[in-house]
Parts: C-alpha cells; sequence; structure tokens
C-alpha cells in the first residue's frame, strides 16, 4: 500500500505540470504574436509558462531536469517569493 501512494504522489506532480502547459498554450501566427507584443501586457505564453515552471523546485523533481536541459535555472538564480 505504501508503495503504491507513493508511485501515486509521484505520478500527481507532472500531470500538475502539464496542465498548467495546456492552460497556456497557444498558436499565433508570427504577425498576430508581433502585434501581441506590441499591444499586450502580458508576457507571451510560452514565457509565462515555461519560465514559471521553471522557478519552481517540484518542476525539477517531476521531470528529473538537470543542468543540461534548457529548462534549467540555476538554484541560485530562481525566483524564490514565499
Amino acid at each position: 500500500m505504501r508503495k503504491s501512494a507513493h508511485t501515486a504522489r509521484k505520478r500527481q506532480k507532472p500531470r500538475l505540470f502539464l496542465a498548467w502547459a495546456r492552460v497556456w498554450r497557444s498558436k499565433a501566427r508570427p504577425e498576430m504574436a508581433a502585434q501581441l507584443l506590441a499591444i499586450d501586457p502580458h508576457s507571451p505564453n510560452e514565457f509565462r509558462c515555461n519560465v514559471i515552471a521553471a522557478n519552481i523546485p517540484e518542476f525539477y523533481e517531476a521531470f528529473e531536469v538537470d543542468e543540461g536541459s534548457t529548462m534549467w535555472i540555476d538554484p541560485a538564480k530562481r525566483v524564490a517569493i514565499w
């Protein structure tokens, strides 16, 4: 029973981040993306998803991200609010 509970918890972390990515996914033609950059005060969705996730320690655990990954941010440079 303990092993299955541990396995279930281990599977939940990737699912959370995959759901997060689905919320922010979008597709726009280059012209529309350029227009949005000019008029929308928000960051592009790619950054709103990936940069946030890359600052969360659980993201690194969930996907076993290491220093060779493009998603890696040095721990000393990660944003920590609390």
